[in-house]
């Protein structure tokens, strides 16, 4: 099962040095978006950050860019009602 890292970064970044096993890049997306809305969900008590402003990126063990996500195109948690 491939493993794939996720990044965060804004004016600094926080590498994901564990990655997550994960059965191909559907199931990344899916992670990414969970794991971006839950930072969004707790954007108070989570390193005091604005996390609107950072971008996720999701790369392969190699470090190949797959793909990145920007934190304020995912919808709020208002927007889900």
């Amino acid at each position: 099962m491939p493993k794939y890292f996720f990044h965060l970064r804004d004016k600094e970044s926080l590498k994901d040095s564990f990655g997550v096993d994960l059965p191909g890049i559907a199931e990344a997306r899916a992670h990414a978006e969970s794991v971006a809305k839950e930072l969004m969900f707790k954007r108070q008590g989570m390193l005091d950050s604005d996390w609107t402003k950072w971008t996720m990126t999701v790369e392969d063990p190699a470090g190949t860019e797959l793909f990145s996500l920007k934190m304020s195109d995912l919808p709020s948690e208002k927007d889900d009602d």
